[in-house]
């Protein structure tokens, strides 16, 4: 009785649960790690990381406009693989902040809000569909992401006794969280403002001063990039994807956080239910009159500042997107989820009668999801074409490429001629990697010459096959013969486009 006394006093203590929880989070998501696939954006990003510091940012001067540290960060992690592996090194390097965030929970969290704040958000961070996404999308959301959220919790250690170890790490999460996504520049506007307010209502003078310093050095150390997206903003907006549907369908991030793309199970309905399940709990948490939450200052604060800095994020995205141009998508509303996540973790941790009702839902869509993902990651649609095309297509023959296929052919094909095509709406990334075959565009074309789409633009009048994806099931990639004639007139029009401009 005494041995089972004190197994249950073990297994009750905080580090016992949280390790176990993290310990499943690294057994389940490592087992979605995989050295095959990457879609356009994640290999625009490892292409990125390969190159030269200089020609990196020559593009991001020139070109991409993004922020550098995720790049300069995935440019690190990729040291340490070879290059037979570098996929699943690109994909560790996403999964490996997951788990770090999870320790940031277990140890700073759960320092300023105790255990069953922390013990929800490292639950949270392995249970819920938003996590499944960051976790091994190769661009910079789970390192914004994180660092949004360490900037969250230093920042409001400013509003209680703050050493000066806080004032620097609040600077240095907000600068770094600056330059990895500009979703990130509007979080941090209204988190600031939320603060200097609150510092200036409550008459802390000597905080005030140093929070005044931070704000102003961390303004100025980013201020010098803000000429890059000035600079690129105009030749950017003629080709952005985002679209007036892409604002519409924004809101999926609180009740469907995965792309639609990727949805491959009939049970994808419990995935929606989970994330809108969290969504409604914060909700409750937040409008509940003189619950729990509302006597316990701190933990409302908390809880109030999540949700409101993300919801006003995004009602200025999509203000912007309104008045300016389209700019707000649910995959970009990803970087909010931790931040969302907490919010979620301080009603859970709470409210007693929400838990195992949630949990079900939880558990429900956690399995669905992490089948889904699984599909997506190991599918063999991307190898069967780069196979088939090895096998039956010589290396003199030039590949024709739209939509960005581009990099699908520099990266996984890079002994092949690849011509880019674009029509008037058409978006090229790597101008690079195009014009080093610009001289082919006037090369005599073979009878017949092959093209490579993923949005059908010629399927449907001319002679394709079709390589089925699990991650965009919707579409697939289309591998279409094309007459040399229409080839030639296809050349010299994106010729006029795109090219001749660089």
């Amino acid at each position: 009785m005494n041995k089972l006394i004190s197994a249950k006093s073990y297994l009750a203590k905080f580090q016992v649960k949280a390790g176990l929880l993290i310990a499943l989070t690294a057994i389940l998501y490592g087992l979605l790690l995989n050295n095959i696939n990457l879609w356009s954006d994640e290999i625009y990003s490892v292409l990125m990381a390969n190159d030269s510091f200089k020609d990196m940012f020559h593009l991001l001067f020139t070109e991409d406009s993004k922020p550098p540290l995720y790049y300069l960060y995935l440019k690190f992690v990729l040291c340490f693989f070879p290059k037979t592996y570098e996929i699943f090194g690109a994909h560790f390097a996403s999964y490996i902040l997951l788990l770090g965030a999870q320790l940031f929970a277990a140890t700073a969290i759960r320092r300023d809000y105790g255990n069953k704040v922390a013990l929800w958000m490292i639950a949270l961070l392995l249970l819920m569909p938003h996590s499944l996404w960051l976790a091994f999308e190769v661009r910079t959301y789970m390192l914004s992401s994180l660092l949004m959220l360490m900037a969250l919790v230093y920042g409001l250690r400013l509003l209680d006794k703050p050493r000066g170890s806080d004032f620097f790490k609040f600077a240095l999460t907000s600068l770094a969280a600056l330059y990895t996504h500009y979703y990130c520049a509007i979080w941090l506007m209204f988190f600031y403002g939320y603060l200097f307010v609150t510092i200036l209502h409550a008459r802390h003078k000597d905080t005030l001063k140093k929070f005044l310093y931070v704000a102003f050095g961390v303004a100025l150390l980013f201020a010098p990039w803000l000429y890059v997206p000035y600079n690129t903003a105009s030749s950017i907006s003629k080709f952005w994807y985002v679209t007036a549907d892409f604002v519409k369908l924004s809101t999926q991030f609180f009740v469907n956080p995965v792309m639609g793309d990727m949805v491959q199970s009939i049970f994808h309905a419990f995935t929606m239910l989970a994330a809108g399940a969290l969504s409604f709990v914060i909700v409750c948490g937040v409008c509940s009159p003189g619950g729990i939450l509302k006597q316990n200052n701190r933990l409302y604060r908390l809880l109030a500042v999540a949700f409101f800095t993300v919801i006003a994020s995004y009602c200025l995205l999509y203000a912007l997107s309104l008045i300016v141009r389209p700019m707000l998508t649910s995959r970009y509303m990803l970087i909010f989820s931790p931040l969302w996540l907490l919010a979620g973790a301080v009603v859970l941790s709470s409210y007693q009668f929400l838990q195992k009702g949630f949990l079900v839902l939880a558990f429900l869509g956690f399995f669905v999801t992490y089948g889904d993902v699984r599909a997506a990651s190991f599918d063999k649609g991307y190898s069967n074409l780069v196979h088939d095309l090895r096998l039956f297509v010589p290396k003199d023959v030039p590949i024709l490429t739209l939509d960005n296929n581009n990099l699908f052919c520099e990266y996984y094909l890079p002994e092949y001629t690849c011509l880019a095509l674009v029509d008037e709406s058409g978006e090229i990334l790597r101008i690079p990697s195009i014009l080093k075959n610009l001289d082919h565009y006037y090369d005599p074309l073979p009878p017949m010459v092959l093209a490579i789409e993923s949005y059908q633009q010629l399927s449907k009048s001319q002679e394709c096959i079709n390589f089925k994806t699990q991650y965009r099931k919707s579409f697939g990639t289309d591998v279409c013969k094309l007459k040399a004639q229409d080839a030639a007139i296809l050349l010299q029009k994106s010729l006029k486009l795109r090219l001749n401009n660089y």
